[in-house]
């Protein structure tokens, strides 16, 4: 037996203007789409309960077999990307905006875009990051591909490819196996 919120079935999501929706997309009722507009998903990628994209003015595009999962935020609203492969943990945290801390501007989404802002740009996650739970990837940062970060770690600038990183701010800690791209070939044959 299974409690708790169910999918969004596949007449419901076609329904909604989304600006691309692949196949076998599984979004939970209890996410928050904002913008589905400015939203794509590629075929089999899931989201979980309580989530919420926020695409307000630039594209969040979500690839191939990506899974977000629960309580997960993302304010996409200056660009996101997540490549095939890749996973948010619970709880993550992605911002491709922020305010400005400095008191050069003021902080607050109720006041008028020329008087508010800060540190802004499109976060892009490469293909097999996984993001670890409760962690926070700040504007303008590139997860190169195979790259994972730890649980609770702060992301604060761009990461190379195939590291295992964990920290506050995040550091290097070793290489991460690349094994799984021979998984990525065992399951485009086995789709075949």
């Amino acid at each position: 037996m299974h409690l708790g919120s169910t999918f969004y079935d596949e007449t419901e999501l076609r329904s909604l203007p989304f600006r691309h929706l692949g196949s076998n997309v599984k979004i939970k009722r209890t996410a928050g789409l904002f913008f589905v507009e400015n939203i794509s998903i590629m075929d089999d990628a899931r989201i979980d309960d309580f989530t919420i994209i926020v695409a307000s003015r630039e594209h969040v595009e979500i690839g191939c077999n990506v899974h977000i999962a629960s309580q997960c935020y993302i304010s996409g609203s200056d660009g996101f990307v997540m490549e095939d492969f890749s996973g948010l943990a619970p709880g993550v945290k992605i911002y491709t905006s922020s305010d400005d801390y400095t008191g050069e501007k003021m902080t607050n989404p109720t006041l008028p875009r020329h008087l508010i802002g800060g540190p802004a740009g499109k976060v892009v996650l490469r293909k097999h990051v996984i993001i670890g739970s409760n962690s926070v990837v700040l504007p303008k940062v590139t997860i190169e591909e195979g790259s994972s970060v730890g649980s609770l770690s702060l992301v604060n600038k761009s990461l190379p490819a195939w590291g295992v990183y964990a920290g506050i701010p995040v550091r290097r800690l070793r290489d991460r196996s690349q094994n799984i791209l021979i998984l990525e070939k065992e399951l485009g044959a086995s789709r075949a």
